[in-house]
């Protein structure tokens, strides 16, 4: 069995229209927003600063299979 070694980062749009970010850690903690945001570019760029990073295609490190 596999381990995951990737933190799950999840972006949660509230009823009122707020975003929220939610992360898992490998270890099973959890972590959320200490607030809310207007606009899901605000959420994740405080999520940024928590520790999420955005992977660019270019920076993929799977490989597809051949």
């Amino acid at each position: 069995m596999t381990l995951e070694r990737r933190k799950q980062w999840n972006f949660l749009l509230g009823e009122d229209g707020s975003w929220l970010w939610r992360v898992v850690n490998t270890d099973g903690t959890e972590a959320v927003s200490e607030r809310s945001f207007t606009t899901l570019k605000d959420c994740t760029e405080d999520a940024t600063r928590n520790g999420y990073v955005v992977w660019k295609s270019e920076q993929e490190r799977r490989r597809e299979s051949s």
